[in-house]
C-alpha cells in the first residue's frame, strides 16, 4: 500500500484500533496482545469488500464494493479511512447507514481502507 497504516484487533472483545505512534511494546486489550490485521486487496468475487473510489462533485467518494455491502448488526462496515502522506481521515459508519462516505479531495494519491466486522481489513490505492 502506498500510504500504509497499521490496524490491530482484540480477539477477545473485537475492539479495533489504528496505531498512530509506535513507541515500543505490544498493543494490548483485555489483558492480551492485539492482532495486527492483514490488509486484503483482492476480493475473490470482486463485489463486496474492495473499496470503490471515485471523484464526484469535487469530493472523494468511497463505496464499499461494486455491489453494496450489507449493513446489519451482524455483518457491516465499521469504518472507512483515507490515508494521505501526512494525514489520516476516518469516518465511522452506523450499521443502518449505507457503506459509503465522502471525503475532501486530496492533493495527490491516497490509500483507502475499510473494515468489515466479519471479513477484516481491505484497502486500495487511488490516484486522481
Amino acid at each position: 500500500m502506498k500510504y500504509e497504516r497499521k490496524f490491530y484487533k482484540c480477539n477477545i472483545c473485537g475492539h479495533v484500533t489504528e496505531e498512530t505512534v509506535r513507541a515500543g511494546g505490544p498493543l494490548a486489550c483485555c489483558n492480551h496482545p492485539m492482532e495486527l490485521l492483514k490488509v486484503n486487496t483482492v476480493d475473490a468475487s470482486q463485489e463486496k469488500h474492495v473499496p470503490a473510489v471515485k471523484i464526484e462533485n469535487g469530493k472523494l467518494k468511497v463505496q464499499v464494493g461494486s455491489v453494496e455491502h450489507p449493513m446489519t448488526p451482524e455483518h457491516h462496515i465499521a469504518f472507512i479511512v483515507v490515508a494521505e502522506k501526512n494525514k489520516t481521515t476516518r469516518i465511522d459508519l452506523d450499521v443502518h447507514s449505507k457503506p459509503e462516505a465522502e471525503f475532501e479531495l486530496p492533493e495527490g494519491g491516497v490509500t483507502v481502507y475499510e473494515y468489515c466486522n466479519l471479513h477484516g481489513l481491505w484497502a486500495v490505492d487511488f490516484e486522481k
